[in-house]
């Protein structure tokens, strides 16, 4: 027993191995590409009644964060953008809130005037933007040039949030360099754990053991991405596929329904339901 683990480790090690140094670009917005992508501006309502744009083209600079209420990151991520926002009010920055039409307006005004977010709040209708942009988290944010070219993404962490969301909007304006905006986003004093890169990379090597039948081990991996992000869709999805393979089908059900909650198209979620069967 001791060796097959030992060697299904190693398998799944020299499978990722590749893939160890940082998470590519699509890692939070799954269709777009960074500094490849450009973004078309839409209109949509607002959470006020009227309506307003994705994009400002008069700006320099286009900052948008995905959000849901009732989840404590997506409360912690929109307070640092409103902090971040007035750091950098000097700076022809555009802010911009989206939010799915499942969520009651009121529960969304409430999170939205306790974060003191200074820009509009976008009604995302049937989640179309999600969907088209890949959104594989909440919070997350994305940033554009005025252009409306992807010139940055960020999901939340826990630590330097707005730090780093600061650095990528002023690398953006021109006002930091590749260099020091390299120095800003990886300090020496950063927590590796807080990145969002450790959760991505450990699905990753939970998906290898999937592949090649070690389900404890999956589940292993899915817990600690989930310890790092508690609301990755993956990491739920991942552990729900890894407890439908050992006839776990009541202790996945509740990591299929939290994976779903945040993405309906959750591969590996889906998968585990269709195990499990009703």
């Amino acid at each position: 027993m001791a060796k097959r683990w030992i060697g299904s480790l190693v398998i799944a090690l020299l499978l990722v191995a590749p893939q160890l140094a940082w998470p590519e670009a699509g890692a939070a917005f799954y269709n777009l590409t960074v500094n490849e992508d450009v973004i078309a501006n839409v209109t949509l309502p607002t959470i006020e009644g009227g309506e307003a744009t994705l994009l400002d083209p008069t700006k320099k600079a286009n900052v948008f964060i995905f959000f849901r209420p009732g989840a404590e990151p997506s409360r912690r991520g929109l307070s640092d953008m409103g902090r971040c926002a007035e750091e950098l009010a000097a700076y022809p920055v555009y802010w911009v809130g989206l939010v799915s039409d499942r969520y009651p307006l009121e529960e969304v005004k409430a999170l939205v005037a306790q974060a003191n977010f200074p820009g509009p709040v976008l009604i995302d209708q049937g989640n179309a933007l999600y969907g088209k942009f890949g959104v594989r988290l909440h919070p997350v944010v994305g940033i554009t040039d005025a252009k409306g070219l992807l010139t940055a993404y960020q999901p939340f962490t826990q630590i330097n949030f707005c730090a780093r969301v600061k650095a990528q909007v002023l690398h953006t304006l021109g006002e930091l360099s590749a260099e020091e905006l390299e120095q800003q986003l990886r300090p020496r004093s950063l927590d590796p754990r807080s990145d969002i890169g450790v959760a991505i990379r450990n699905l990753r090597m939970g998906e290898r053991f999937i592949e090649i039948g070690n389900y404890e081990m999956a589940l292993a991996t899915a817990q600690r991405s989930l310890e790092l992000v508690p609301d990755l869709a993956g990491g739920h999805g991942l552990a729900a596929l890894a407890l439908a393979h050992q006839d776990e089908c009541a202790a996945a059900a509740e990591h299929i329904n939290k994976a779903l909650e945040q993405d309906p198209a959750e591969a590996k979620a889906l998968a585990a339901r269709e195990k499990c069967g009703p």
